[in-house]
């Protein structure tokens, strides 16, 4: 009786690979247009690797002819072939923008604003747990809130706290104690007001490279996508779901499990482009 080998632990890229990748990556990233550039909102180094993990199965055979099985009308193979590519170069995109941040000072908000912008998010985080319990939908997101720490981190509360203010309006307007009316405005400017002031305090190098990131980014998780819905309906029933995940998911399953260990990701300037993902 011959045993089932275990999978291949997911591993992150060689860095002499991963240069040589973002070499004929860089040109391909840079031929995009702004509009189409989607924005990392997940943790990009687990996402990577989970990419990296799915391009080795999927590549392998059996699994590899099956998808070369596939009309060329129904599924591009280069999707395929350069999934690979894109990962290592957007590893080494991420890689220099880590270094760009060790080098650079860390921004300083004025104190007023961030007393302000911290007063108004817990004000109205106070407003959501009154009415919703923490297994409702508004109170799971008010949770994710809470774990959240760091200037980039405040402004994203601020500006999602606004959007659950706006729609949960009818149900939470008639709190006495602490609903304001002006939170939701008011939380929205100081998001922006705290981005614009991290976004000064940013040096080239951290531009270029978090720029970088966000277009290699997206070579990677549209090439990615495609591979994925492929590979479920190939794997439909052998349990394609379970090796061809979401991205956004794997990263963020990543970032979770850093806040509850106490720790987390390090963080970049604010992402590049017009979408997110």
């Amino acid at each position: 009786m011959t045993s089932k080998k275990a999978p291949l632990e997911p591993t992150p890229p060689d860095d002499t690979d991963a240069k040589i990748a973002f070499t004929t990556v860089q040109p391909i990233a840079l031929a995009l247009a702004k509009d189409k550039i989607t924005s990392p909102n997940t943790t990009v180094d687990t996402a990577i690797i989970a990419a990296l993990a799915v391009a080795r199965d999927a590549n392998a055979a059996p699994l590899r002819a099956r998808f070369e099985s596939l009309p060329k009308k129904e599924f591009d193979l280069a999707n395929l072939d350069k999934l690979q590519l894109y990962g290592r170069g957007c590893w080494y995109a991420l890689t220099q923008l880590h270094a760009a941040n060790v080098q650079s000072t860390e921004a300083k908000l004025p104190v007023s604003l961030v007393e302000k912008a911290t007063k108004t998010r817990t004000r109205m985080i106070k407003v959501l747990k009154y009415f919703y319990e923490p297994d409702t939908r508004v109170g799971k997101e008010v949770t994710d809130i809470e774990r959240d720490s760091g200037y980039r981190d405040l402004a994203r509360d601020l500006g999602r706290l606004a959007v659950v203010y706006r729609t949960e309006h009818d149900e939470i307007k008639d709190e006495k104690k602490h609903f304001r009316a002006t939170d939701a405005g008011d939380a929205e400017k100081l998001s922006q007001e705290i981005l614009d002031e991290l976004g000064a305090a940013t040096s080239p190098a951290q531009k270029q490279w978090t720029e970088m990131v966000a277009r290699t980014w997206t070579l990677l998780y549209c090439a990615y996508n495609e591979v994925a819905a492929t590979g479920r309906w190939l794997q439909r029933n052998e349990g394609g779901g379970e090796l061809f995940v979401s991205l956004v998911t794997a990263g963020r399953a990543a970032r979770s499990k850093s806040r509850k260990g106490g720790g987390e990701s390090p963080q970049g300037p604010p992402e590049a482009g017009g979408g997110t993902a």
